[in-house]
């Protein structure tokens, strides 16, 4: 069952972190369902290292799309080449980059001021739901408002404002089941954008989000206090469902940028509206979460596993990623526990603000 679970949220993660569909939101109920069948909910770092991976796969593919571009940028860029298609010059490039910046500074009152409050929403799959239908509400929205013909704003035409714009939109993408890349493109379309170049924006300014996150939680989930202790058959799991997750995010990002160009954002609204309803219904007669137990009962970790990798980490973020209380209290010998919870809460804040991207 494990092997299966990791493949099926290796996909989840491919399909869902580009779509504007919500991946947290679909781990949350990917996960949840797994425990209902297993009778045996994952918490704990390796979840959380397990997450950090399937993110890598994901990132991968918005390199490999982007690939020609990536390198005409970093010839104009780097060595000031000049036979570059337009708008791969130094100055361009760098114009755009400040606009991924720009895009990217509102997320820093998140890390700040609200860790607290956005943890509290992950504790049940009701949070999800709601998400999922506030997600549909803005699709619906953006594609009746553009009925007519589409933006043609190109990089060269974008200007700073529209950059903090889509940046304060996508300060909502932590919550579970808000889509990170239905709200920043759906705010680019609206401001005008091309559907090619809102959809290249919205990956644009995933990549520092995801790869800074990622590398940060790397380092302290592999070299910390409690750094994991991998088995064989945990790091197989791990790598195929990653390169799963990185070849099925390949194929949807080709597939969303036709369903964009053809103006068929309501097709994900009309099925985020049916899984929303269907997640809000059945959680309220569980008690709060799929799985049947308490939202409580999501922050208790199911057993020191830690020579093996669980699948997956995402769908009990705020229990399990936000603020994962592995211990009552400090072992003989090693860190206090309100150090370890004070560390643990740096590590969350990082992968929550890089997380604003699925």
């Amino acid at each position: 069952m494990e092997w299966i679970e990791s493949l099926i949220l290796g996909v989840v993660q491919g399909i869902t972190e580009f779509l504007p569909v919500s991946s947290d939101g679909h781990l949350v109920v990917t996960q949840q369902i797994f425990a209902w069948l297993t009778g045996r909910p994952h918490s704990g770092e390796e979840n959380l290292f397990f997450d950090i991976m399937l993110h890598v796969g994901t990132l991968a593919a918005i390199l490999l799309h982007y690939r020609t571009s990536i390198m005409a940028g970093a010839r104009g860029f780097l060595l000031g080449a000049k036979d570059v298609p337009l708008g791969f010059e130094r100055t361009s490039v760098w114009r755009v980059g400040l606009l991924a910046i720009v895009a990217t500074l509102p997320l820093i009152p998140l890390k700040l001021f609200f860790i607290d409050w956005i943890k509290e929403t992950f504790k049940s799959s009701q949070a999800a739901g709601i998400g999922f239908l506030i997600t549909a509400a803005v699709l619906l929205l953006v594609s009746l408002k553009l009925r007519g013909p589409a933006g043609k704003k190109g990089p060269a035409e974008t200007t700073f404002l529209d950059a903090l714009l889509i940046g304060l939109a996508q300060m909502f993408a932590p919550l579970p089941g808000v889509s990170r890349s239905g709200l920043t493109i759906g705010s680019a379309l609206a401001l005008g954008f091309s559907p090619v170049w809102a959809v290249g924006f919205s990956l644009l300014i995933a990549v520092p989000a995801i790869s800074g996150a990622a590398l940060s939680e790397l380092k302290d989930t592999l070299t910390g206090p409690r750094a994991l202790a991998l088995t064989p058959d945990g790091i197989a799991r791990m790598v195929v469902a990653t390169i799963l997750a990185g070849i099925v995010g390949y194929m949807a990002i080709l597939w969303l940028i036709r369903v964009v160009r053809a103006g068929r954002l309501w097709y994900f609204s009309v099925y985020l509206i049916i899984l929303g309803s269907v997640v809000l219904v059945v959680s309220s007669q569980s008690g709060g979460s799929l799985d049947g137990r308490p939202p409580q009962a999501l922050d208790r970790p199911a057993g020191s596993r830690a020579a093996g990798l669980p699948a997956g980490g995402a769908g009990r973020r705020a229990g399990g990623v936000l603020d994962r209380a592995h211990a009552a209290g400090a072992r003989p010998g090693g860190p206090r526990a309100g150090d370890q919870d004070q560390g643990r809460r740096q590590r969350a804040s990082g992968l929550l603000l890089g997380r604003s991207l699925a």
